[in-house]
């Protein structure tokens, strides 16, 4: 579940440290796409893991404040 997958995300940040996550998937489509922005996104932004708003207008500014 997103559910269970944020929380191994969590627990992996606490082990190894880090800043985030790159995900590489062969076949990306829109559902794969769908069901990590709606799914996955909301249960990791619900432990505090990814941000609900963004704070500056540039996405440079965002990425620097991280």
């Amino acid at each position: 579940t997103c559910d269970s997958v944020a929380a191994r995300m969590g627990e992996v940040m606490q082990e190894v440290g880090g800043d985030g996550f790159l995900f590489s998937m062969p076949n990306v489509n829109r559902r794969t796409l769908a069901e990590i922005e709606d799914g996955l996104v909301p249960a990791l932004q619900d432990r505090g893991l990814v941000r609900k708003a963004y704070e500056h207008k540039q996405f440079r500014e965002n990425l620097l404040a991280y």
